[in-house]
């Protein structure tokens, strides 16, 4: 909770401060990975992230009940620090770092109409980001490699990559709870619902990219033992 916590309010918070300045943003939340990965990470492993967890639970390096606590802790953490953000912020609750279908992807961008061509690249793009992602965290944290030492710098590397090309597309969710804590606090007290009536993509592609990459590591790694063994 406290590191999903930090993340939404450090990242988003630099995400509404610089106008979503692509380099300074994905740098954020990049960097806020690092820190809490060296903080909380001997903790909890620190996931932070609902499609990291989901990852872990397929692996089964969680338990079921672990796994609904980890991303209930993640929706609460994040929900109290996009209030907290909107708060310092004078109580302005209407930009919080919710994630919208980018101009990009718009069928026009003057009037930001959407079509089914939108909501699909828009899922695609959070999915495959996210499978990077998660296989770089998966790998990285394989206790068969020993490069446990580099996690945190490795993940935080990756988030920052994936944000680089995922903001202009899609504001870079991947990460559900990342993504419903500032969509709930705008629509709630700033009155905008346009990051909550697209959060089925927020929620559906983080989590389909996570458990692909899940299911895909243990595919590569299992072909490589067999080759090993022969």
């Amino acid at each position: 909770m406290i590191g999903t916590f930090v993340l939404v309010f450090v990242a988003c918070g630099i995400a509404v401060w610089s106008n979503v300045d692509i380099v300074a943003t994905a740098l954020g939340f990049g960097l806020v990975i690092v820190a809490m990965a060296y903080s909380i990470g001997n903790v909890s492993g620190c996931h932070i992230n609902p499609a990291v967890s989901l990852a872990m639970f397929i692996r089964k390096q969680l338990t079921l009940k672990d796994f609904l606590f980890y991303v209930l802790a993640q929706v609460l953490g994040a929900t109290f620090g996009a209030l907290v953000l909107g708060l310092v912020m004078r109580a302005d609750f209407t930009s919080l770092g919710g994630n919208t279908i980018q101009p990009l992807l718009q069928a026009n961008v003057v009037t930001g109409e959407l079509d089914a061509q939108s909501y699909i690249g828009a899922f695609v793009v959070e999915l495959v980001l996210t499978f990077i992602f998660v296989l770089a965290i998966i790998g990285v944290t394989d206790k068969k490699h020993h490069e446990g030492h580099q996690a945190g710098l490795v993940i935080g590397g990756a988030l920052t990559l994936v944000h680089l090309l995922g903001l202009g597309f899609t504001g870079t969710s991947v990460n559900p709870a990342r993504s419903f804590g500032p969509a709930l606090i705008q629509a709630l007290l700033g009155q905008d619902t346009t990051s909550l009536s697209q959060i089925w993509i927020w929620i559906l592609a983080p989590l389909a990219g996570g458990a692909l990459a899940a299911l895909v590591y243990g595919l590569i790694t299992s072909k490589k033992a067999e080759v090993v063994e022969k």
